[in-house]
């Protein structure tokens, strides 16, 4: 019986589609294994989104020649964006590599690592599987689910926006949706396992559309499935919140009050100028809706700070932008070109100490925030979902709360609390960024 190792480096997307090969190879009859050295196959699950990246997958992969030089029978397959970015030069580069497969091409890697030399693939002596095809959405095919209470469900794959920044929609192809009955089937399978939280997932998630159906529609539909008690998703577009689905999103005692939305910039001009497809006065208008009824409703964002051509009074916009919306936590990224983007082909008009020094501003003014965000909490009574172990104190225990804030607490004397639980507690505490709660009966 063959067993493989998987290793997934990038977004939640990945760790889909790693759990998605993964179960094409269980249903072939091959086992995983967490023990690399006992592995006949290596796969590794590549992200692209920037070069450091890329280079952290590189030296990663050239450490496999130990362990092929013991076992050359080893194959060792290189999937997902890096795969499809630059497959020659990882054939070229890394001799360990026997096979480099792109996001729309993973049904193959069975037939691939498991078929004899007659097989269709391998009468081709092909070694890269790279082509794009607007058609494959791995209908039929369900991830592995991996843990006991939560779990990915991709509904859309790909990307129509071409932000000037992001290469991501030249390695993911153009967007497409999943059928709604095939993406209900897999949550209800998920469902049957015992899962109860699940999150969809999708490049500009909020744009899904299949027919007559659009992703308040989904959320409604997976909602009614018996044992789903929380739905998350990400990353949604400012572009697609509709009236419609906010009313869903706020009214859907299932659907959590918590969104991840990027904005980028706080400047009109520096949004333009990456080709977003939305404006600050759209980008407020959905984060008033959504606090307007739920003050506590949590909302985290992705920003570049020293984008090309960004000016200071871009920058101070960015600073009123965040002093408005609150975020209850912020991704702040310095802008560093990314090689086949259209930003890559622009001068850059700032030093590295200016965009540090703008990154360092901005990251103190959103740890304000965030801590005014957390004092919120304070004497609330929160339902949590239990993770596990608190990562400093294996006798406390770690649940996020609805709107996705980590509670830690202690489990009272007599009561089994386990991973996968709902429980009541009260926070009233905050240590450094953690709030912390007392678990109420």
């Amino acid at each position: 019986m063959k067993k493989y190792y998987l290793a997934t480096y990038g977004c939640q997307m990945n760790e889909y589609d790693s759990a998605l090969i993964a179960q094409q190879l269980d249903m072939r009859g091959c086992i995983e294994t967490g023990d690399i050295a006992e592995a006949d196959f290596i796969i590794v699950n590549t992200c692209s989104v920037r070069e450091k990246a890329e280079d952290t997958a590189f030296a990663n992969i050239s450490k496999y020649r130990k362990l092929k030089k013991a076992n050359p029978d080893k194959k060792v397959v290189v999937c997902g964006c890096m795969a499809k970015n630059r497959g020659p030069e990882i054939l070229k580069r890394l001799k360990v590599v026997n096979y480099v497969v792109g996001p729309d091409q993973y049904s193959k890697i069975p037939e691939l690592l498991l078929d004899g030399p007659d097989s269709p693939l391998h009468k081709t002596h092909h070694r890269m599987f790279l082509d794009e095809d607007i058609t494959e959405n791995y209908v039929g095919n369900y991830a592995k689910v991996k843990h006991d209470f939560s779990t990915f469900v991709t509904i859309q794959r790909g990307c129509n926006k071409r932000c000037s920044y992001c290469i991501v929609p030249y390695l993911r192809g153009p967007e497409k949706y999943r059928d709604m009955n095939d993406v209900l089937t897999e949550v209800q399978k998920a469902a049957d396992k015992g899962i109860t939280e699940v999150m969809l997932l999708g490049q500009t998630v909020n744009a899904y559309k299949n027919g007559d159906n659009n992703f308040a529609t989904l959320l409604t539909k997976v909602s009614e499935i018996g044992g789903i008690q929380r739905i998350r998703f990400t990353s949604p577009h400012p572009r697609h919140y509709t009236n419609e689905l906010i009313d869903v999103l706020l009214n859907n005692p299932k659907v959590c009050h918590y969104a991840h939305i990027p904005i980028q910039s706080g400047s009109d001009a520096m949004l333009k100028k990456m080709r977003r497809q939305h404006n600050m006065e759209q980008y407020m208008s959905v984060i008033e809706q959504l606090r307007s009824k739920d003050p506590y409703y949590a909302i985290s964002t992705d920003v570049i700070c020293g984008f090309v051509g960004e000016t200071e009074q871009d920058f101070e916009d960015t600073m009123k932008a965040f002093e408005a919306c609150q975020f209850d936590t912020a991704y702040m990224f310095i802008y560093s070109p990314r090689k086949g983007t259209e930003s890559y082909k622009e001068q850059e008009t700032l030093t590295a100490e200016e965009k540090l020094a703008r990154h360092t501003r901005l990251v103190e003014l959103q740890n304000e925030i965030t801590k005014k965000r957390n004092e919120m909490m304070l004497g609330r009574t929160e339902t949590l979902l239990v993770e596990g172990c608190s990562s400093r104190d294996s006798e406390e225990l770690m649940g996020k709360t609805d709107n996705f804030k980590k509670v830690i607490f202690k489990p009272s004397e007599g009561r089994i609390v386990k991973p996968g639980d709902y429980v009541k507690v009260k926070i009233d505490d905050i240590r450094g960024w953690t709030l912390r709660g007392t678990l109420l009966d």
